[in-house]
Parts: C-alpha cells; sequence; structure tokens
C-alpha cells in the first residue's frame, strides 16, 4: 500500500491553480462552489496560504498570487530561465528587420522585459532587461485582451487613458496589438502572443524602433516576421 498524500497540500494547490492570467484573483466564494468546500472551509484554506505568502490581498475578499510564489517563479526561470530560450529568436528577427526587439512576461505591476535584442543602427530605441512596461502599452494590453471582464477590470483601475471593452476584444481577434506614439512619444511597436503548446500565451513578442519607420507598409512587414517567430517559439516548447 503507498503511503497516503496529504490532502490539505493537495487542496491547497487547488486552490492556487484556480488563478490564471484571465482570472487573476479568486475569492472564498468562488473556491467553495468550484472545489466543494463551505465557505469557514475556503477561507481558511485562503488565510493559510496568505500566511505563507502563497497568496496576497489587495481587495477585501479577493486573493491573488502572493510574493512567495513569485519568488518560487523567480528561482524556475533562473533554473530554466526562458528568457535563454527565447534570445536567439529575437536576436534573428532583430537583424531581419533591423529594428529592437524584446519579449516580456506579465509580472505583478505590468509586462517585464526577460530579454532584448537592439536595433544595429546609429540611433535606436532600446530597453533594458528587467523593465516594467505600463499596461496601456501594446504589450499590456495584448495581455489584457486575454483576460475575462474581472480581470481586466483589475488592471483598468487608476489608468489615465484605459482601452474600451471593443478595443481590447478587438485585438483579442486579431491577435497583435500596435503602438503608434499612443504611450511613448516618437516610439512605434507592433506586438504578438507567444504561446506554448497548449495555445497559453506565457510571453508577449514585440518589435519597436523610432515611430517614423512605423508606417503600415513596416508595421506589417514586422507583424508578418513576428507571428513567424512566434510559430517557431511554439514549435520549441
Amino acid at each position: 500500500m503507498g503511503t497516503p498524500l496529504n490532502a490539505s497540500i493537495l487542496k491547497g494547490f487547488q486552490i492556487l491553480d484556480m488563478i490564471s492570467v484571465q482570472r487573476p484573483e479568486i475569492t472564498a466564494a468562488a473556491v467553495a462552489e468550484e472545489l466543494g468546500l463551505n465557505i469557514a472551509t475556503a477561507h481558511r484554506f485562503l488565510l493559510t496560504l496568505e500566511r505563507v505568502g502563497a497568496l496576497q490581498s489587495f481587495r477585501r475578499g479577493q486573493y491573488t498570487l502572493g510574493e512567495g510564489i513569485e519568488r518560487l517563479g523567480r528561482i524556475v526561470q533562473d533554473i530554466n530561465p526562458m528568457a535563454e530560450k527565447v534570445q536567439p529568436l529575437i536576436g534573428r528577427l532583430s537583424r531581419r528587420l533591423d529594428e529592437s526587439v524584446m519579449a516580456c512576461r506579465l509580472g505583478r505591476s505590468g509586462p517585464v522585459c526577460i530579454a532584448v535584442a537592439t536595433a544595429a543602427r546609429p540611433i535606436a530605441v532600446n530597453i533594458s532587461v528587467g523593465s516594467v512596461l505600463g499596461m496601456d502599452t501594446a504589450q499590456g494590453r495584448l495581455w489584457m485582451a486575454q483576460m475575462d471582464q474581472r480581470g481586466r477590470d483589475s488592471w483598468l483601475v487608476g489608468m489615465r487613458n484605459p482601452p474600451s471593452a471593443a478595443h481590447l476584444d478587438e485585438i483579442r481577434l486579431q491577435d497583435h496589438a500596435h503602438n503608434r506614439g499612443e504611450t511613448e512619444a516618437g516610439v512605434g511597436a507592433v506586438c504578438v502572443p507567444l504561446r506554448n503548446r497548449s495555445g497559453e500565451m506565457v510571453l508577449t513578442l514585440s518589435v519597436f524602433g523610432m515611430i517614423n519607420r512605423f508606417d503600415e507598409p513596416h508595421m506589417e512587414a514586422c507583424l508578418k516576421e513576428l507571428r513567424k517567430t512566434a510559430a517557431q517559439f511554439t514549435a520549441s516548447t
């Protein structure tokens, strides 16, 4: 007879697994309904997970992933860094287009640059690895486009120029987003999702540079190359 598993730990991970990009926050009511628990038990699990840092609560009754999970995520990246997988791809893409290219993951405060290849131009737009972008950028809007309304609302609070639901739905349908100087004066960008083989969006991939070069034909050429690179990434995961 095998060693019995710890049911509480299994339940705790089921609760953590309820959180996704589409649903960044959960409640005791949702946990109770989906996992067949009573409200008191669900609440106790959430408070315990919060105590150990696996969850945190910015709004009363709403729980999202905590600093403990983020720390473990950084360890995972150090052990099996996504940046190493994507860096050769963005380097080749940057050389083909003669533009800067970056990949971003979604962090607690917005898209975070994890890898970048700067264009070999005398004057080029650059960004540092670790930089956090706003959710009003092409990268941020592409992440929000994948979320349900509750997930979007959690990011829209406090935004100066929040995108409309119709605009985000259009981005989701077209599966790309762009900037034409809206968030950074003089900077243009085109952005597509990077997905694993299960179809889950794990990173954004974007080409960016001086806006005077980002006319419609160049945007279309960048988008075509971005989609090719995204397909290569998916095939490699």
